[in-house]
């Protein structure tokens, strides 16, 4: 999960490869694996907010998603390095997210909008690009979404659905980045 700004680098998208070497990097048993797997980020989640992260759980995905997306190109991590490893990608990210302007892509393109009396475009432009999505998906974006930071909504969006919550969270921040992209590419296009 690479987060928008400035200076972005090329992204990446976690594939369900990468995410299964992960796993077994973490373990070889995969139900031990998922819940070390949401151990490992809820460590880094307190690293973050350790180091004083505005979004840590953002920035957590995104530290998980460059480790597999490493170990999907042959990363070689030593015997038990992996914590190690994993920290530190976490503050390379952190010290990324410092650089980087607050306010995500979208929201800057949105504040834009305002302050030239365009809201009405950017909302039409958001739901042309939420209209886009599948019904189930368009659904389930905006149900989480909308619960802010409910886990007990969340959790039951994932049980409604029989995944994990790291699955719907996987799930979902692909979603969020193609309705993103389709906002920012329809304002643009406006623009011009």
């Amino acid at each position: 999960m690479s987060i928008d700004g400035g200076g972005t680098r090329g992204r990446w998208t976690l594939g369900p490869d990468a995410f299964e070497r992960l796993l077994a990097a973490l373990n070889a048993d995969r139900e031990r694996a998922a819940i070390e797997y949401e151990q490992l980020r809820h460590r880094i989640i307190g690293l973050l907010r350790w180091w004083g992260a505005s979004h840590p759980q953002e920035l957590a995905d995104d530290t998980l998603d460059r480790v597999a997306h490493k170990l999907e190109g042959g990363a070689a991590i030593g015997q038990g390095g992996l914590g190690a490893y994993v920290r530190g990608v976490a503050r390379m990210v952190y010290y990324e997210s410092t650089r980087q302007p607050l306010m995500p892509a979208l929201t800057r393109d949105v504040a834009a909008m305002e302050a030239s009396d365009d809201l009405e475009r950017a909302s039409a432009c958001l739901d042309g690009c939420l209209g886009s999505l599948a019904a189930g998906d368009r659904t389930m974006l905006l149900r989480y979404y909308d619960a802010g930071k409910a886990a007990d909504i969340r959790k039951g969006i994932a049980d409604e659905l029989g995944i994990s919550l790291t699955a719907l969270r996987i799930r979902t921040h692909r979603l969020r980045t193609q309705v993103e992209k389709c906002v920012a590419t329809c304002i643009d296009g406006q623009s011009q």
